[in-house]
């Protein structure tokens, strides 16, 4: 089962959530995410919040209504209780944007997801996110260009082949800025490292 979460950012291309949220997926709106929801005329299956952003709507809608004193933001609370109800992917729309914080704490929260070997992205209108712990492979499409990031701790033997600018065993930082803005040279790139967690941004201008 997919699960789409909408998050709260403000100033979201409706059109663009029109266009992208997959409608037969579990669609869960994280608080003042339902707002979003609304101005892109989608229904969603529950809606997660405190609700100290947004008032409590009046929806058919399931609720789940969590204190505004607590430990998770309240787009971590809909990551769990995707993987809680055994989702096989999960998109978050609407994530990126509005504070750093939450843009910040929104990114770090996709571990969860990779934890539970649990496919996780953010999607926006100029950006997809998401997290690596293993090789992967980028196939040339819509995006011009390609980000690394390590996070939570160094990339460990990072090779980077088919790119316009390669990397042979690099040990990446999570300090390092090394693996912004790659390019593709072949129709493939493929991405490979012995250890660490890579943040994969996919993006164009």
């Amino acid at each position: 089962m997919k699960v789409t979460i909408i998050a709260g950012a403000p100033g979201q291309d409706v059109r663009f959530l029109k266009d992208n949220v997959d409608r037969n997926s579990f669609i869960i709106a994280a608080d003042s995410g339902y707002l979003n929801c609304v101005s892109a005329g989608i229904v969603p299956d529950l809606i997660i919040g405190d609700f100290d952003s947004s008032k409590r709507p009046e929806t058919s809608a399931a609720i789940m209504q969590f204190p505004s004193v607590k430990n998770d933001t309240d787009t971590f609370c809909c990551i769990k209780e995707a993987v809680k109800r055994g989702a096989d992917a999960v998109e978050i729309f609407c994530a990126l944007g509005g504070r750093a914080d939450h843009t910040l704490s929104n990114i770090v929260n996709l571990e969860y997801c990779l934890r539970n070997n649990i496919p996780a992205s953010i999607i926006s209108e100029k950006s997809v996110l998401s997290l690596h712990k293993t090789a992967f492979s980028l196939e040339k499409s819509n995006f011009k260009f390609f980000s690394l990031f390590a996070l939570g701790g160094p990339v460990q033997e990072l090779c980077i082949r088919g790119a316009a600018y390669e990397l042979d065993h690099f040990t990446l930082s999570p300090f390092d800025s090394i693996g912004q803005s790659n390019e593709f040279k072949n129709s493939t790139v493929n991405i490979d490292f012995v250890s660490g967690v890579l943040l994969l941004v996919l993006s164009n201008d």
